[in-house]
């Protein structure tokens, strides 16, 4: 028989948890996760309500505008449709960042090297260049021309800016937007960098 001073809440000299007990457990660990949920949806509001006074703030002073204009788009380059004379357009074109001209490089002579001193030259000004190979015999005895296409047209005039004496040659066949160099005999180097034109203009075409 259980001896009357034993404890009915120790066993062996542990104490057993009673069920009084645990749900005085469970209902401190629920309000602790409602305090928390509480605390997370207050916090978000905060933040809504500020977000919303300084847009206030912003549209006030005018540093946002409501409902104002777009932007102007920059036009593209015209395209061949738009050309009346594809082989030599009568339209300004712009200059093109190096970065995305991309040039096979031709030498047209017996020179030794010269397709590839040029293309070094040109790579330093941030062209790309695609290859080196020999080709259009028919220019040897010029400084060179810059071969294109339909979607060559402002490519070729940035190269063309960077040789003097080379002209334009349109190859409609030609796909894409890189460009062929085809330097001659009387090439005599690229245009000095701080003498560079760079403004919009027209292409010299071939007679």
């Amino acid at each position: 028989m259980m001896r009357d001073r034993d404890d009915p809440g120790q066993w062996h000299g542990a104490h057993i948890v009673d069920e009084q007990e645990l749900s005085f457990s469970s209902d401190g660990q629920a309000k602790k996760r409602a305090r928390r949920r509480q605390n997370i949806v207050f916090s978000v509001m905060a933040l809504l309500v500020i977000a919303v006074l300084v847009g206030a703030v912003l549209v006030f002073n005018g540093t946002i505008k409501l409902g104002a204009e777009p932007a102007a788009v920059e036009s593209p380059e015209p395209s061949e449709a738009e050309i009346e004379n594809p082989n030599c357009p009568a339209i300004d074109f712009k200059y093109q960042t190096p970065a995305e001209v991309e040039i096979r490089v031709l030498n047209t002579t017996s020179i030794s090297g010269l397709a590839g001193d040029t293309a070094k030259a040109l790579e330093k000004r941030g062209f790309k260049i695609s290859s080196l190979t020999s080709g259009w015999k028919s220019l040897s005895d010029t400084a060179g021309a810059v071969i294109a296409g339909p979607d060559g047209y402002a490519q070729a005039f940035t190269v063309q800016r960077q040789i003097p004496g080379i002209v334009f040659i349109y190859d409609e066949t030609k796909w894409g937007s890189r460009v062929d160099l085809a330097l001659g005999e009387k090439f005599e180097g690229l245009v000095k960098e701080r003498k560079l034109d760079t403004s919009d203009g027209k292409l010299v075409c071939a007679k």
